[in-house]
């Protein structure tokens, strides 16, 4: 995922707060659903990010290493993030609503479906994540395995203009 922090994404979160009564003080971040990589591309990041904002998109999958290595702090429920293109531009406001490491080869046909992705299916969500993952531990010099912890967040969608 790609963090942004600009002028528009602040004043888009200075509306959503606006909007619907939520705290601007709370504990919020901005960013996409993946990084462009060899096989993601920048189109379906943000086709990704207009599912969320469509309502069709209501959970996401990381690495728990992708935290770890970017040093990112990983969301808990209660959490808010503006949902931006890979250009940076906001979507939407979406609220964690759970999160959950579970082992790649565990993630279930619920969270799958969760995704908006495909088909929903499990095996479609495994194979469209197996080489972004296997991708990511390349780049940081870890071996891919299939019990791998995957940080599985969900969330409501609770603002787009």
């Amino acid at each position: 995922m790609l963090i942004f922090t600009t002028p528009e994404i602040d004043a888009f979160w200075r509306e959503a707060c606006k909007a619907t009564g939520i705290d601007p003080t709370m504990t919020h971040h901005a960013g996409t659903f993946a990084e462009p990589r060899k096989d993601v591309h920048v189109a379906f990041i943000d086709e990704l990010a207009g599912m969320a904002r469509d309502g069709q998109k209501r959970g996401t999958a990381h690495m728990q290493l992708h935290f770890e290595h970017e040093g990112i702090r990983m969301r808990e429920a209660g959490d808010c993030w503006i949902v931006t293109t890979v250009a940076g531009t906001p979507l939407c406001v979406v609220r964690i609503t759970n999160v959950a490491i579970t082992p790649f080869i565990e993630v279930g046909e619920a969270f799958a479906a969760s995704e908006g992705e495909g088909d929903l299916s499990v095996a479609h969500w495994r194979g469209a994540h197996l080489g972004y993952f296997k991708e990511q531990c390349d780049l940081w010099g870890h071996e891919w395995c299939d019990d791998a912890p995957v940080v599985c967040e969900s969330f409501e969608l609770v603002y787009r203009p």
